[in-house]
């Protein structure tokens, strides 16, 4: 007896498709509100107190800072770029952030999203089996493999 598995229909597929390409999309936006929130802060601290290099730690406080900012928008982002529950994505994504930041140089840690937005979306896809849900573990934990190798 033939059973039908709603998972994996055309439509399905191609939804769960559309819905990674958004979600990576709202990974490599976020990195440019980070970058407006640096400006921001630059543009808003007053540099009479800083000494002759600058006031580079308070950009590197600002830049940690947005790091925050930039996760705390990817709700909305998300909810428009029609990622459906936005709200799932956005509560993950942090988990696959942070490792990220932790072991990647600044070079890619902008571009964690780019990895982190997609993985926590196949995680939190609705009707999609556990068995393929589980494939953003070891996507995610050979992503951190290799960053922790590339570092030196």
């Amino acid at each position: 007896m033939d059973t039908y598995d709603a998972s994996t229909s055309p439509t399905a597929e191609r939804r769960l498709a559309e819905r990674l390409v958004a979600a990576g999309l709202a990974g490599l936006i976020l990195p440019f509100v980070q970058f407006g929130w640096l400006l921001l802060v630059a543009a808003l601290s007053d540099n009479s107190h800083c000494g002759h290099f600058g006031c580079v730690g308070r950009l590197a406080d600002a830049w940690t800072a947005g790091n925050w900012v930039a996760v705390a928008l990817a709700w909305p982002l998300l909810h428009l770029l029609r990622v459906r529950p936005a709200w799932s994505v956005a509560v993950l994504a942090p988990f696959f952030l942070v490792p990220i930041w932790e072991l990647a140089d600044v070079q890619i840690s902008v571009v964690a999203g780019l990895f982190a937005y997609p993985l926590a979306a196949l995680v939190s896809a609705p009707r999609l089996s556990w068995r393929r849900r589980s494939l953003a573990l070891p996507l995610f934990l050979l992503l951190c493999a290799f960053l922790a190798l590339s570092s030196g």
